[in-house]
């Protein structure tokens, strides 16, 4: 009998977790990512990204690394947008597509200076 290892980079595929709807999502909300990945060798690195800056972990602010999956409890507005992981083994450095996350919040009133208008006496002033 002869085993032939074949060997290859990454095979990368995000995705939002099984049990959220990306529809729904809302500020508060605690929301994973899965990073799927096939490899050989296996691969040794894993990294993710938000908009393409590296996310780190910081379990206080509750981004969460577990395996091959992205945990953020408590999800902001400022959590919204590109996410990616990638994966790295000795035949090479490949990315996912990314998977965008929308996260749904209420509406906010802005409170902007007022602007002053000035016109001459007994002129048409439009605002």
């Amino acid at each position: 009998t002869i085993t032939l290892n074949v060997v290859y980079p990454p095979l990368v595929a995000l995705q939002l977790g099984t049990s959220l709807r990306p529809q729904n999502i809302k500020e508060g909300d605690d929301v994973y990512f899965e990073c799927n990945i096939k490899a050989n060798p296996k691969e040794h690195k894993i990294t993710w990204h938000h908009n393409g800056v590296v996310v780190t972990q910081n379990m206080s602010s509750g981004v969460i690394f577990s395996t091959q999956s992205l945990v953020l409890q408590g999800v902001t507005r400022y959590n919204s947008g590109s996410y990616t992981c990638s994966a790295v083994n000795a035949r090479g450095d490949t990315t996912s597509l990314p998977v965008v996350l929308r996260v749904q919040y209420a509406p906010v009133c802005k409170n902007e200076e007022p602007s002053i208008v000035g016109t001459s006496l007994e002129e048409m002033l439009r605002v």
